[in-house]
């Protein structure tokens, strides 16, 4: 009786331990996140991203869910002097929690959509991994993902709008440009104007027409241009935003008419 005793008291003292690992009826307990490249982390702003766990093997989703949750600390996360393996989130930080049971190991892709309120700006990005029985996939930034790009949003002129041309009268050009977590570029900012490249395409009829550069318009995330176009006639406008350091880009595109 003293035997069995003893095992029990050790089996209560290494409980807690384990139980960071594993839920109800020895389900596994999971956190993602998901961090826009180069910024902060894609939350409850911006949409969320969705993310989405499949079995390799069938390709069975085997949970889903959005992340919720704040951008989390900017200090923290732009740290020039980050050291390997820091931990960038605290309990505000987006993400998506879930148990799920898992019997033997799972070979999976896990997959991450977003920023959800962006659709004309949402990238995926995934990677393939085991989930193993018993393992900690809670502590420190959990399973994290980082979601490129940048969403990209014309709002001037809008959607199939139409003018009257005058050939002197140039069109006005206003676009919102924002990191996947909503973090806009702006001086001062961790983001700051001469890393990035903010352009205009005009195309008619699939041809070419011109291009040029958008200013910063004395507001976060705002950039805008005027441009002439001399004809009548139905145009596609294409506006880019790109990072000259890590490569990333986005982009939104729209249409408008110019009549006699």
């Amino acid at each position: 009786m003293r035997f069995l005793a003893i095992l029990a008291t050790i089996a209560f003292l290494v409980l807690p331990a384990a139980a960071q690992a594993q839920g109800r009826d020895g389900e596994t307990n999971f956190v993602v996140t998901v961090k826009a490249k180069d910024a902060k982390f894609v939350g409850t702003a911006m949409g969320g991203a969705q993310v989405i766990i499949r079995d390799r093997r069938s390709g069975d989703i085997l949970v889903q869910g959005r992340t919720y949750g704040g951008t989390g600390d900017t200090k923290k996360i732009m740290d020039g002097d980050l050291k390997r393996d820091a931990v960038l989130v605290d309990e505000n930080t987006a993400k998506f929690q879930f148990s799920m049971e898992i019997i033997e190991p799972i070979p999976v892709t896990i997959s991450a959509t977003g920023p959800l309120d962006q659709p004309q700006a949402s990238a995926t990005v995934s990677e393939d991994t085991i989930l193993i029985p018993g393992k900690d996939y809670t502590q420190g930034n959990g399973i994290m993902l980082e979601l490129p790009g940048f969403a990209v949003d014309i709002l001037d002129p809008p959607a199939n709008s139409s003018a009257k041309l005058d050939p002197e009268k140039p069109v006005p050009i206003l676009v919102n440009v924002l990191k996947m977590c909503g973090c806009h570029i702006a001086p001062g900012s961790p983001w700051p104007l001469e890393r990035y490249d903010v352009e205009v395409r005009i195309y008619k009829d699939d041809i070419f027409v011109t291009s040029a550069g958008l200013k910063y318009a004395d507001k976060p995330g705002a950039y805008s241009h005027n441009i002439k176009i001399p004809l009548p006639g139905t145009y596609r406008l294409i506006v880019t935003a790109f990072d000259r350091v890590t490569k990333e880009a986005g982009m939104d595109a729209t249409s408008f008419t110019l009549t006699e």
